[in-house]
Parts: structure tokens; sequence; C-alpha cells
């Protein structure tokens, strides 16, 4: 089945409802909530089916609701059935609604000039040419066919379905992840909690988790309907009502419903600007932000111009680059554009206004550049689905052309030359520092957390280059030192600190960072003293001297013959030492026989 959604526009006397009805025998004003039968209802819309093709309408009766929930449903529209009446021609509410199509990017268009039994031949010519003077306008709206419809004209009804129904779907990118924004949440009778929406990415199937990412929860699908009828799973251009296993007063509309990890959200939003009508939209203005089904208030900060702004929104939204959005002021339409930074981004105005441009024009490389050139320590493209509407394939693509740059393509994250300096001064001072230093890349990186193994990788083998470091299995020492030298005095060092450190030795990974140790090869150190029986394990993370351990158990002997017994809070009370400490070698003491536990107290078998 071929599935296309039809967006319905049009002045609110304009007979929209009626022409619709007399294609699908639907009637939407004729249709109660009382009515809601299963999870077949879906506000707002209908359909109608030929040969295969689905077409669906979505259609919402009156002005105001038109401007708010148009966009609710916009994103997933592959065309617009505008109706215009031949008697009275493009009205002021046409031309809104015109606008909030064109901006929130429906790019084709039918015309239904409807009424036509109304006007005679020379009426519908200039009605005509008004419609085709309205697009020449706006090149970017194409007017696909200009139709004249009447109810009272059958022949007209069936020649606007069979345009309709050969409509072919638009062309979306190819997207890993469900997206899915509620327009309508319901919960009938013995049924559950019901979300309806438009799938405009990926597939759904039953069974499905997914992410609910205002609340960061997920949830299960446990049923699919399109259009009434029971599914297996749906996909992009689909209407579809989704039956849910979590309450439907946790859920609103506008929240989105997707794939795990592919969306996070931001209050703060930086986009294209349009203003539209006389009202005009000034800096710091209060406006109501409406993309998709999401409504949230928020303040516009304009960059000079006009043509750029800020969104502060009250509440965060989980948006994609290239989204289109409205803003209305006192329930009028008076801007609208695209998104474009949907990630918050710190930069200087200038700089921000100079990486919105590139991203207006598509220029990923510039735009790629100029973010590096923000982000010293390097940005990443794990995000790159939401950030810039492309894939990961193809953000490496842009990033690899930038001159100068390091690209971690496991990682995917783009650094400047400026950072691998900073790595490799960081890198050499620690080797400066303690000229024993036995390190591996992913060592490193524990001490340079912004650095990925990748680029440290990078440094160090460069370093090995320049003659100042050697490499053996991943392990990278100085050039001027020893290899054997420094394994075979690396178990006596480690001993040494143990026996200084008393009975309560700092774990090994902290060990480890005072002697610039890999884990890997520290790790091998503790094991070989562990076998020697220099050093006994008493705990994860807690290893002490053999000659510290005998201290310890002297102290505890020497305890339990004072005040008969020894418990945790003698011993903390005794030694000073914290809980850990003492659980750990009261513990070793019970497996050596010497103790009988009385509850939590400890006594001497023999005394």
């Amino acid at each position: 089945m071929r599935d296309i959604i039809i967006g319905t526009a049009g002045h609110v006397d304009h007979g929209k409802t009626a022409l619709i009805e007399a294609m699908t025998g639907y009637n939407g004003d004729e249709m109660p909530e009382e009515k809601e039968r299963g999870i077949t209802i879906d506000l707002s819309f209908s359909n109608m089916e030929q040969d295969g093709v689905n077409v669906a309408f979505i259609d919402v009766p009156g002005h105001e609701k038109l401007i708010k929930n148009m966009i609710s449903g916009a994103f997933g529209f592959d065309a617009a059935l505008l109706v215009i009446a031949a008697d009275d021609g493009i009205m002021p509410q046409t031309l809104e609604h015109f606008n909030v199509l064109r901006i929130a990017g429906v790019r084709r268009v039918v015309v239904a000039l409807n009424k036509s039994d109304l006007a005679d031949a020379d009426l519908l010519t200039r009605r005509t040419h008004e419609i085709e003077a309205l697009f020449a306008e706006h090149p970017a709206m194409e007017l696909l066919t200009i139709l004249p419809t009447s109810i009272h004209r059958p022949e007209t009804i069936t020649t606007l379905q069979e345009t309709l129904f050969a409509l072919p779907p638009r062309q979306t990118p190819d997207a890993p992840f469900f997206r899915y924004y509620i327009d309508r949440v319901f919960s009938p009778r013995g049924v559950g909690t019901i979300v309806t929406g438009t799938v405009l990415s990926g597939t759904v199937t039953k069974g499905t988790k997914l992410n609910v990412a205002e609340l960061n929860k997920p949830v299960t699908v446990r049923n699919i309907q399109v259009h009434g009828r029971d599914r297996e799973s749906a996909h992009t251009h689909q209407r579809v009502a989704l039956n849910l296993d979590l309450s439907h007063q946790k859920l609103s509309k506008g929240f989105l419903l997707c794939s795990r990890g592919y969306f996070r959200g931001f209050a703060t939003l930086d986009v294209s600007l349009e203003t539209i009508g006389e009202v005009g939209l000034s800096h710091g203005a209060e406006v109501l932000f409406i993309s998709g089904a999401k409504r949230v208030e928020g303040t516009v900060l304009l960059y000079p111009g006009g043509e750029y702004a800020t969104l502060k929104l009250r509440e965060k939204v989980f948006t994609r680059f290239g989204d289109p959005f409205v803003l209305l002021s006192s329930g009028r339409l008076v801007a609208g554009g695209e998104i474009l930074i949907p990630i918050s981004e710190p930069m200087r105005k200038r700089h921000k206004l100079a990486l919105l441009r590139t991203l207006k024009s598509r220029d990923f490389a510039r735009a790629f550049a100029l973010l590096m050139a923000n982000h010293r320590r390097g940005f990443g493209l794990i995000s790159s689905h939401q950030r810039f509407g492309i894939d990961h394939k193809t953000a490496l693509k842009y990033a690899r052309s930038i001159e100068g740059a390091f690209v971690d393509e496991a990682g995917l994250v783009v650094y400047p030359l400026e950072a691998l300096t900073t790595v490799h001064d960081a890198i050499r001072a620690i080797y400066e520092n303690n000229p024993r230093a036995f390190l591996s890349p992913a060592s490193v990186t524990l001490r340079i957390t912004w650095a990925s193994e990748a680029l440290v990788s990078e440094v160090m083998r460069r370093m090995v280059g320049e003659g100042y470091l050697k490499q053996t299995n991943g392990i990278y020492l100085r050039a001027d030192q020893d290899e054997t030298e420094l394994i075979n005095t690396l178990e006596e060092r480690i001993h040494t600190i143990l026996d200084e450190e008393g009975l309560t030795p700092e774990a090994p990974y902290n060990l480890y960072d005072r002697l610039d140790l890999d884990r890997a090869r520290g790790d091998q150190a503790f094991k070989s003293l562990t076998r020697a029986k220099k050093v006994v394990r008493l705990a994860h993370n807690l290893f002490v001297s053999e000659s510290n351990l005998r201290r310890a158990l002297a102290l505890m002997r020497e305890l339990m013959i004072q005040h008969g017994y020894l418990d945790i809070r003698l011993f903390k009370a005794e030694t000073g030492m914290s809980r850990k400490y003492c659980i750990a070698y009261l513990e070793y003491l019970d497996k050596s026989g010497e103790v009988v536990k009385e509850g939590e107290k400890r006594v001497l078998k023999y005394t």
C-alpha cells in the first residue's frame, strides 16, 4: 500500500470539509468524541483508498484551530489541498494558511477552485490567474494543478480524487530512527492509552520499545492501527494510532516518541526567520512557538537584520535541523522559519551568525570548519542526525574535507590541530615530571578526559616519530628509559608505597595515577606481588602489604584480649579507620579460624 498524507487548508467558508466528505464519505463535524471506538478514531483526519493507494487527509475545521493544528501535521504532509471558493477568491485567511504551508515546508499544492458551479467561465479564468500570480511570488511552492470542483458536480470530485491518488509521496531521506510527535492522547474504556500522530521517519512494530523524549522514559507499543485496521508495523507517510503501556495522564500533545539515543532536548534554539503580515516582530517579543505538535511559550531575540534569531523557550523541545516552525503572537501568525541549531551551541554572536548563514545554505563543510574553530577541544558528530539532518557517513565526509583537522572516525569527533598540540604538551609534561611513566593511550585519556583514545594514540605515535617516546605492546615510555629496568623495579616501587601507607593504602587506580602507570601494566604488577605473597587482596580495590596485614591482625588480637570482643564500632574507635577498611580486616580475620562470631562481635577462640 502506498500512503500519501494531504494537508487541507482554506478559508472557513470555502467548503473544505464538505469537499472532503464528498471524496471520503466522512464528515468530521458529525463525529463527536463520544463515538471513540477502540483505537480507530483519529482526530481531524479521514482517508480514501483505491488500487493500493491510501490518501489520508488532515483537516482541522475552523480558522484558529487551523493555524495552530496545521503545523502539528505539516511535518508529515506529502502535499496540500488548498481550497479556494470561486465566488470569493483568495481571502486574507487563505493567504495566512498559504503562508503556514509555505513556512512548514509543504512544497506541493493542489488547488481546488471550489463552488465552481457559482462562477461563470470568465470568473473561473480570473480566479485561476490570481492563484497563479500568488504562486509565482513564491517559486519554492509548486502549484501542481488548479481544479474546478463542486460537491454538486460529481465528475469534478472524481477528477480531484484521481489527481490525489496519482500523487507520489514526498521524498524523505532515510533515517535509522523512528520519529513521531503525539498530536492527541486519550484513553477509551477497556483499551488503555492511545496516541495518534504521523510517522515522520523510520518504522515501528508491535512490541517495539520507544523513548518518550520529554520523560526520558521507555514505552512499549502494544498495538498499531492505521486507518482503523490493526497492523504489525507502521512507517513513514502514515497516520498511525499507537496503543502504549503508559498512563495517558503522563503523556501530552507535542511529546516525541522516538528511537532511544537520537534526540536531546534544549530550551534554546537558533533559527532562520521570516516575518509575516504587518504586525512585525520586535527583539524580546513574547511568542508562542509551534513546531510539529509542540507548543511552547518563549522569547525571540533577533540578530542584526532580522533574518535569524535565538529562541529562548520556557521548556525543552526535541527538534531536528531543518524542522519548520511558526511563531504566534496574540493568536496571530507573525513569523516562521526553520530550525538551524537544535542543539544549544555557545558561541560569540558574530561567530554564531556566520554559522547560521552557512547552515541555512547547507554548506556543511564550511559549517564544520566554523564549529571546529569554536571547539578547541573538538566537536562531536554523534548527534549529526539531530544536529545537521545528515547521517554519520555524510558527516564524516564533510569532516575529512576540513584542512588541518584530525578526525576520530570511530569516536565521531573532529579536532583542530590546536587540540593535538595541547595533548602533545600535556603528555610531554607527564613524562618530564616522571621519567619512569609507563602509559597507554587509554590511561592518558583518563587524565585528559576531553581527548579521545584515537587522538591520544595519534599524538603518542608522533612523539615516537620525534624520538621522544618508544612503544612496546601498546605501552609508551620515554626513549631514554630502559624498559626492562622499569618493569623490574615497578613491583618494588608498588610494594614500597603499600608498606609506607600502612593499614589504609590507597586504591590501585589512584596509585597508578601517582606513578603515571598504565592500568593493565599495574594490574599485572599487583597479580605478581599477590602470587609472591608480598601483598594480600582484602577486597575489591583494597590491597595491603603482607607486613601491614600482620600488624593489623596483631592489633585485632590485642583489642579482643583487652575488651573481650571486637566489632566494627570498637575497631573504628580504636584505630580511626573508615568503615570500609574495618570491614575488610574483620572479614579477613573471620576466615583465619581464630575467632568466633557472636552476632556482630568477634571473640578469640582461645584466650
